[in-house]
């Protein structure tokens, strides 16, 4: 018995060996696999209805509106002697938002809350007596945010130990706490960080030496000492303390919004007083929910300008984008084909009819041809589908004309016309299948093309009903903040690409792996 037995020729296993040795046409025929699944059952697949705004839909999604727009911080007071206190005991205890229109503040039972209203950047300020400290607050959204340079959260003082005399000199130091947890000790970092952060028309006309007096726009913007009480101490501008007298007396250390306190107890002791206060969240990130949400575990692709789940919009903008693509190309390619085998086969007037009205549809820019036809029909994607594939009827006659012109001269067809077999049989037997590996390849190219054609249309507002989850559509409402909202063109703009691409890398290798050319 003859074991290497060869095996019968088969143009399928052929085409499917040489098919899986294009790792990239594989790839991208998983994709469109994919793409295909996502296309039928989006719907399913969607977390958030694309029609209406996420916030009304969180109910019913377990979300808690308020853990997304509010933070408490807790505020703490630390006293000279270094114990410490509860918010809730810190007397006259304010606090305020430089900007009310992207947060506002409230004073709660253990410390603050925090409210935001707009995406934007702001600081906050908490105040008790002479000594305050401040946070920022990041409200996420369409707001560029990046780059925003930390501030200094608090001023934390060395308290001087013991009791002291009337005639001692000491120096004091302070550390600077920045809202990105940075420590600065160094006086003059701390006086220049703080010119830069709170500067003001009026330090441009000034001196801004450290050593130089402290005027009062200085005194906010730089790192700056002064005397509560000048009877007990006085302090020079860079922080030396001299005790003048006996009794309780405070030096004030303060930088913009931010100040501390250092008790001098001269003579005797002194009951402890707040020094400063410690914030808990030096930097509270909360989120703008009501539109232009950036992407998270919530929204993966974000929300866009109508609080609309972006993702779950790309999803069902599948199933539309692909209905453009496969119909309008299955159309073209329908009338294109029968066309171009009539034009091929028969010649002579029918083939001079058929190429100028080629030549006639060819000479018009593809995009515009398609323009052309919404501007008859009107707008809607069935009309954009009829446009797409007016389009690409020409792409289609050409090249089943050119088959049909080599196939109609083989022999087997000779033979048939020869035993008197009809033109429609020799056409749809004998012709027509010849034709089909050409027709196959630039199908699955020119969906891809119809797509960009259909996503263009759309984009201009040709498509009908501009709030739909088309990806074209989802683009042109996109655009007045393409400069400050990244994510809301991005992943429409990604779909488009990655559908694109994975069709015309898909019929490149069905293109390679038919052609008889090429070998194995």
């Amino acid at each position: 018995m003859n074991t290497n037995e060869t095996k019968p020729y088969s143009p399928f296993r052929e085409f499917l060996t040489k098919f899986l040795k294009q790792k990239m046409a594989v790839a991208a025929f998983a994709v469109v696999i994919l793409i295909l699944f996502v296309g039928l059952f989006g719907s399913l697949l969607a977390p958030y209805d694309p029609h209406r705004p996420v916030t009304s839909q969180y109910p019913g999604k377990g979300i808690d509106l308020d853990q997304l727009t509010n933070a408490s911080v807790t505020i703490e007071g630390v006293l000279t002697d270094g114990s410490t206190i509860e918010g809730a005991e810190i007397a006259q205890l304010t606090a305020d938002s430089e900007n009310r229109r992207i947060a506002s503040i409230r004073r709660s039972a253990r410390g603050i809350l925090v409210n935001g209203n707009t995406s934007g950047f702001t600081n906050a300020t908490i105040e008790s007596g002479d000594v305050s400290s401040s946070f920022q607050v990041v409200v996420e959204g369409e707001s560029l945010l990046e780059g925003k340079e930390p501030v200094i959260s608090q001023l934390i003082p060395s308290q001087p130990e013991g009791v002291l005399s009337p005639g001692d000199e000491f120096q004091l130091n302070v550390t600077a706490i920045l809202t990105d947890g940075e420590e600065i000790t160094e006086h003059a970092d701390i006086h220049e960080l703080a010119l830069r952060l709170y500067e003001t028309e009026e330090s441009e006309e000034v001196s801004s030496g450290f050593n130089a007096p402290a005027s009062d726009a200085e005194a906010i913007e730089g790192l700056h000492f002064s005397s509560l009480d000048e009877d007990v101490a006085e302090v020079s501008d860079t922080g030396v303390v001299t005790v003048t007298g006996e009794g309780d007396g405070a030096i004030r250390i303060q930088t913009g919004p931010v100040s501390s306190v250092v008790q001098i107890a001269a003579g005797e002791q002194a009951e402890p007083v707040l020094a400063y206060l410690n914030v808990s969240e030096p930097n509270v990130t909360l989120t703008d929910v009501y539109k232009h949400q950036p992407p998270s575990s919530i929204h993966y692709f974000g929300t866009d300008h109508q609080n609309r789940d972006i993702f779950s919009r790309v999803i069902h903008g599948t199933q539309d984008t692909l209905l453009i693509g496969f119909v309008s190309v299955a159309i073209g390619a329908f009338i294109g084909t029968a066309l171009g085998l009539l034009a091929g086969f028969y010649g002579r007037w029918v083939d001079s009819v058929v190429t100028r009205m080629t030549d006639v549809l060819l000479a018009f820019p593809g995009i515009l041809l398609a323009i052309a036809v919404i501007a008859f029909l009107g707008a809607g994607i069935t009309n954009i589908i009829l446009a797409v594939a007016v389009f690409t009827i020409p792409v289609f006659i050409r090249i089943v004309r050119g088959s049909t012109l080599a196939l109609k001269e083989m022999t087997y067809v000779e033979a048939a016309r020869s035993i008197g077999v009809k033109d429609p049989v020799i056409i749809l037997r004998h012709i027509f299948p010849g034709t089909l590996s050409v027709v196959m390849v630039y199908l699955t190219m020119r969906i891809g093309v119809a797509i960009l054609i259909g996503a263009a249309l759309s984009f201009l507002g040709l498509g009908g009903d501009i709030t739909a989850p088309e990806w074209g559509s989802m683009l042109s409402a996109a655009k007045d903040n393409s400069g400050t909202v990244f994510h809301a063109t991005f992943f429409p703009g990604l779909a488009i690409v990655i559908t694109v691409l994975s069709f015309n890398i898909l019929g490149d290798g069905l293109r390679d792996a038919l052609d008889p050319k090429l070998k194995e």
